[in-house]
Parts: C-alpha cells; sequence; structure tokens
C-alpha cells in the first residue's frame, strides 16, 4: 500500500523511553519497555537498586489470545493521501508510538514496577515534613499548639 502523509504541524514537546513519533507508512513496529520506579520521601539513590529479575512482572509471559477466526477484507483508496492539519502533544512515554500512516504490524509492550519506600520515621502534613513523634489532630488536620 502505497500511500503519502501530508501533515501542516506536528509539535511534540517530550518523547521517552522508548517511544517514537512517525510519519509515514511503515511495514512493522515492534517497541518494548521495562521500568523499575522506586519512589522515597528521602532523595537517596544507591547505584543499582534491583535486578529486573527479582520481579516476576518482568520475566512473565505476555498472553496474546489466538486468532481463531478468518479475517478477509478489501480496501480500495481512492485519493491515498492521509492529511493532516495540526497535532499537538505534551509528552509520550514508555513505548509508545504515535503514527500518521498505516502499519502492518505492531506490537508494544510496557512493563512497569512502581515502588514506594517511606521512612516510618517521617510525618508529611500539608507539604510540611514532620517527626514522626508529633501528634496531628485528625479532625481538623492542623498541627496541635
Amino acid at each position: 500500500m502505497q500511500r503519502n502523509s501530508f501533515v501542516d504541524t506536528l509539535r511534540v514537546k517530550t518523547v521517552i523511553f522508548g517511544s517514537n513519533v512517525i510519519v509515514g507508512d511503515s511495514e512493522r513496529i515492534q517497541m518494548s519497555a521495562t521500568v523499575l520506579a522506586i519512589q522515597r520521601q528521602q532523595e537517596l539513590y544507591y547505584g543499582f537498586e534491583a535486578p529486573f529479575q527479582t520481579f516476576p512482572i518482568f520475566s512473565l509471559a505476555v498472553p496474546i489470545p489466538p486468532v481463531t477466526e478468518q479475517i478477509r477484507f478489501q480496501v480500495y483508496q481512492e485519493n491515498p493521501v492521509i492529511k493532516v492539519s495540526n497535532v499537538d502533544i505534551i509528552g509520550m512515554s514508555t513505548s509508545t508510538v504515535m503514527q500518521i500512516g498505516s502499519t502492518k504490524s505492531i506490537a508494544l509492550e510496557a512493563r512497569v514496577h512502581h515502588t514506594r519506600q517511606l521512612d516510618p520515621n517521617i510525618l508529611k502534613l500539608g507539604g510540611r515534613v514532620l517527626p514522626r513523634t508529633v501528634a496531628v489532630s485528625q479532625e481538623s488536620n492542623v498541627m496541635p499548639d
């Protein structure tokens, strides 16, 4: 299938973590991303947080349902042109694709494991960090005098 893609304006602010912007047709797109996101109350980075093999989500097989029926279709394009006026994207992340065109085969995979490591000695209240020993009023959500 031979088509032309015409784009007047394409603005993309951020493309990160295995993502792509494609203008035009493609035969096959295959992208994957694995992310280990660790959120801490204190800014600590040890340099090597943990191997991906530690977390089962990164090694489990992706269940792909079988195609059990025959799919037949015929396409006729009187005017084989894709015309786009304006596209404005703030951000794309973690194995995404934005394409103006067509693709015969596409496979995208993103595996993300989020971990929150909270310090049991710190309590946050209204953006302020308080020692855990300070009492907090549950009724009004303010610090007692």
